[in-house]
């Protein structure tokens, strides 16, 4: 079991495929090479031989005895064979030859009778005969081994042997150019597991591969963020909270003498930001789902955000050419809310200006104060958890710091494009872009 574990990699399981599938090719292109190629031509070089075999033996009855030396001279220099009427010792064969039966036969259909070639040593060689029995006479004729000339026995088996040798090479070559990539992924998941979030893996190599290190290092920098973020998110909210409930032990001091409302008062204020600062903090560690999308009248939300607004005696001067469009609402007035509210804050209340625009596909949505504005190398740094461009955390120059997170949080769940712009005279203008299927 233990042996079958260590076999059972992706390396050894992908060598094994290619040389399966390797050798199966192989096999099956020598098969049709000896069936379609080989086999035909021995069949027809054992038919050109047969009825050669035929006329010479014809040839040789009606030659002159005193011709029939320079004959057997010439037939061994050209054609190599040996023809004799004098009586050869045969013995029968020792060996399978594919060529011999294939020759039996073309002996059969050229003398029309069953002929038998049997075998003997010329000249320190051996040598196959055929006994031809014409009129009275038997002639001998023979030709030696290496009158077969091709060997494809050897040729086969060479192909075989060097064929293996190339598919070992091959498969080891390409399991491990196949492998390695992982194996590195697999040790930078290892590294990532125990804690060394800083791990990164090189991103070349084919397509596929270098698409999934994208992939893993955007995981890590991902990891590494949320790590990241949870730190300062508990750090943010042990800040927060020690602070009014500090104020709150000060305040229970206070009472333990009189009774007073002003500071059972702001203890309730206390605890109302405290459950405030909670449930944004959650919100943004939660996440929020993706809802279902409703048909809606978007000039009617924008106009019950600004009557709610106004009760609180905050001014948005709004228009929009904008009709009835499919979004998730609840997700937009969460959006709008969290940036009008940040608009408010760094404008000392001021009116703030919102624009909606329906363009071809998209909803855009400008949200324009009259604040200070932030500086360009700060714009997409106020999207992150509990940042501000007051590092003091005084609650009167921001909130929580949570409200652009989460506006970007939900930004991302619904595919939506938010950009942070310099106002063109003051202030920052919020650009919205909502896709409308």
């Amino acid at each position: 079991m233990s042996l079958f574990r260590r076999l059972n990699t992706i390396s050894t399981n992908t060598a094994l495929t290619l040389a399966f599938g390797l050798i199966s090719f192989t096999l099956m292109s020598i098969l049709l090479v000896f069936y379609f190629v080989l086999s035909p031509m021995a069949n027809r070089a054992a038919d050109d031989m047969g009825g050669l075999i035929h006329i010479i033996s014809k040839s040789w009855v009606a030659l002159p005895a005193e011709k029939k030396a320079d004959y057997q001279v010439h037939l061994r220099k050209q054609h190599h064979l040996l023809i004799t009427d004098q009586p050869v010792p045969l013995q029968t064969l020792t060996e399978h030859y594919p060529f011999i039966p294939r020759l039996e036969k073309s002996l059969q259909h050229h003398f029309h009778q069953t002929l038998s070639i049997k075998q003997s040593v010329t000249d320190g060689e051996p040598c196959f005969w055929v006994a031809l029995p014409i009129a009275d006479n038997v002639i001998y004729i023979g030709f030696l081994h290496e009158r077969f000339g091709s060997h494809p026995p050897k040729a086969m088996f060479g192909i075989l042997a060097g064929g293996l040798l190339l598919i070992l090479i091959t498969t080891l070559f390409l399991a491990r150019r196949i492998t390695r990539p992982i194996k590195t992924l697999s040790n930078a998941v290892n590294l990532i597991g125990l804690g060394k979030l800083s791990t990164r893996i090189p991103e070349h190599g084919p397509q596929e591969l270098a698409m999934l290190a994208h992939n893993f290092n955007c995981m890590a920098q991902e990891i590494s963020q949320f790590m990241s973020n949870r730190s300062i998110l508990f750090g943010g909210i042990s800040h927060d909270l020690r602070t009014p409930l500090t104020r709150m032990q000060i305040a229970l001091e206070l009472l333990e003498n009189e009774n007073n409302t002003v500071l059972i008062t702001g203890m309730r204020n206390d605890l109302n930001e405290m459950e405030k600062l909670i449930q944004n903090a959650l919100e943004f560690v939660k996440g929020m789902d993706k809802h279902r999308a409703f048909n809606i009248k978007i000039n009617k939300v924008l106009n019950e955000l600004a009557k709610n607004y106004a009760r609180q005696n905050q001014v948005i001067h709004w228009q929009s050419n904008g009709g009835q469009c499919k979004i998730e609402v609840n997700a937009l007035r969460r959006v709008l809310c969290n940036l009008l509210d940040n608009a408010f804050r760094y404008s000392a209340d001021k009116p703030v200006n919102l624009t909606c625009s329906q363009e071809k596909n998209a909803l855009i949505i400008h949200i324009i104060d009259q604040g200070p504005g932030i500086p360009e190398d700060k714009l997409s740094a106020v999207f992150q958890p509990f940042y501000r461009l007051d590092n003091s955390r005084n609650k009167k120059t921001g909130g929580s710091g949570l409200g652009l997170a989460i506006v970007q949080q939900l930004c991302e769940i619904h595919d939506w494009k938010i950009e942070l712009l310099m106002g063109k005279k003051q202030g920052l203008d919020v650009k919205l872009n909502i896709p409308l299927n």
